[in-house]
């Protein structure tokens, strides 16, 4: 019974913690592994993998004869392969990439071997006598879920390395719809995440539309990747690079970039959402206002977005001479200057105010450092 019990958990807990809260790890580790050459497959890849340390831990038993209070330790080697698999770094990806498992898991199976086998011996009459079935119960599963803890714990548990690496697989399916929606509820965004969600936005066309439904904590470049190899993925700068359709000129920044290929025309369409986002971004309400001019007709609806920054510039400039404002925006933008006067502590006002407008460019500039 002990060997049904002990079988059936294992292989539930290998089969979800594989595919349910690795899988992105896995599918990282598979991709480097194979240089993108293989389709990954987590359903199987899951099975087969617990199917193999299901043969691991028989062989191992066969060996080694634990049974009683202990039986439960012979899975100790399989759980010990799930820690080498997911116990994977952001340089996953880079040539320099460096793990202790490939020799620290050989090593510790050895030591498990060779301690357990002389432990057997000596304590092989104690083992091989009736005892309280209960009490070998709750023995083994006890063994079963310090092994499986130690097993989360060894496991890469970093949620904004998963979303990153989740965002990545939706990247490379199309699936654009599907990386706006990882990690959509949290307010932890990292710049590599913000830059994929960027793409995704841009390849919707809606960047104007969504780019505030997320956090912003990188000003303009939020929308690129850094140079830095260990925060950065599959997808790099040369990707932003070549949706635009262009690339910067050595030691130019961002937004100058951006304007240049826009008014020269000499980038893709999706040029013009990067560069009135880049300017949002910066708070650089004059030089929105100015490009929305230049590129837009009067008769042109703007974007969610850009419709609340003109609100905000025509706000601050009333002398200004672009058209009125939409009257249902000015009327939502009149309540939250409303709001802001109610609280008087500023933290309070700013957790208040992120809470009911946090979705709003309004918020982003007036809160946002």
């Amino acid at each position: 019974m002990m060997i049904v019990v002990c079988g059936l958990l294992f292989s539930i807990f290998s089969f979800v913690y594989l595919y349910v809260f690795q899988r992105e790890v896995l599918e990282a580790l598979h991709y480097s592994l194979a240089h993108g050459k293989t389709q990954f497959a987590p359903v199987t890849s899951a099975v087969v993998i617990t199917l193999m340390l299901l043969l691991l831990r028989w062989g191992i038993n066969s060996l080694l004869g634990l049974k009683g209070y202990v039986r439960a330790l012979s899975y100790l080697p399989s759980f010990l392969v799930l820690c080498a698999l997911t116990d994977i770094g952001r340089d996953v990806y880079t040539s320099g990439s460096y793990s202790c498992w490939p020799w620290l898991l050989p090593l510790l199976v050895m030591l498990f071997v060779g301690v357990a086998y002389w432990l057997r011996k000596t304590f092989r009459v104690y083992l091989n006598k009736e005892d309280n079935a209960m009490g070998i119960v709750n023995g083994n599963l006890f063994i079963m879920l310090a092994l499986s803890l130690m097993t989360v714990l060894c496991g890469n548990t970093d949620r904004i390395f998963h979303h990153e690496l989740q965002a990545e697989h939706y990247m490379l399916h199309d699936d654009y719809d599907s990386v706006l929606r990882v990690g959509e509820k949290s307010l932890d965004a990292s710049r590599t995440l913000t830059a994929l969600r960027g793409m995704a936005m841009a390849h919707t066309g809606m960047m104007g539309e969504k780019l505030f439904d997320y956090p912003q904590y990188y000003g303009s470049d939020g929308l690129f990747f850094t140079d830095d190899s260990l925060q950065t993925l599959r997808y790099t700068n040369d990707s932003v690079f070549c949706l635009l359709g262009a690339k910067p000129c050595q030691g130019e920044n961002w937004t100058d970039f951006l304007r240049h290929i826009c008014y020269n025309g000499t980038g893709k369409f999706v040029s013009l959402d990067y560069y009135l986002s880049s300017l949002l971004l910066d708070k650089n309400l004059d030089e929105f206002a100015e490009a929305v001019n230049d590129f837009y007709a009067p008769e042109d609806t703007l974007p969610h977005f850009y419709r609340e920054a003109m609100v905000l510039y025509q706000t601050i400039h009333t002398d200004s001479v672009f058209a009125d404002c939409d009257s249902v925006y000015m009327t939502s933008f009149r309540g939250y200057c409303e709001k802001k006067k109610e609280y008087p502590g500023a933290e309070e006002r700013k957790n208040w105010m992120r809470r009911h407008y946090g979705n709003t460019y309004w918020w982003y500039f007036d809160y946002q450092n």
